[in-house]
């Protein structure tokens, strides 16, 4: 077994300004319809922006995890999801080209940590690897 990790951190305000312009664009871009709505349920603008940024530190781990990155190798950031199991906390869905890396490398299962206080977001991933 091989252990991979990946870990991000977002300032929050970069978010902040994103939910207030109603940036669109950007949002869709980076994010799939579920984490969307997700975070787009919370009323205040700060939760909002909070929810965004730790998904986007999420998506940069499982990319550093996964040795590929985002938007390089065919990975993009639609293909790294973070959902919630049935008790709330986050998981990872891979599509696309980040499940086909994840294949290739044998990935047996991926853990997902999000957190964010004092203005930043962070996220940390744990990959483990059959051989």
């Amino acid at each position: 077994m091989e252990v991979r990790c990946g870990t991000d951190i977002v300032d929050i305000s970069r978010f902040i300004k994103i939910v207030e312009k109603q940036d669109s664009s950007f949002i869709s871009k980076c994010f799939t319809d579920a984490e969307i709505s997700y975070c787009d349920s919370a009323r205040d603008t700060k939760i909002k922006a909070e929810r965004y940024a730790a998904r986007f530190a999420a998506k940069e781990a499982v990319g550093k995890a996964l040795g590929t990155g985002l938007l390089s190798e065919g990975v993009g950031m639609h293909d790294i999801e973070v959902i919630k199991d049935e008790k709330g906390a986050p998981q990872v869905r891979l599509t696309g080209g980040a499940l086909s890396h994840a294949e290739k490398q044998n990935v047996a299962s991926v853990s997902i940590s999000l957190s964010h206080d004092g203005g930043m977001a962070c996220a940390y991933c744990v990959m483990l690897l059959e051989n």
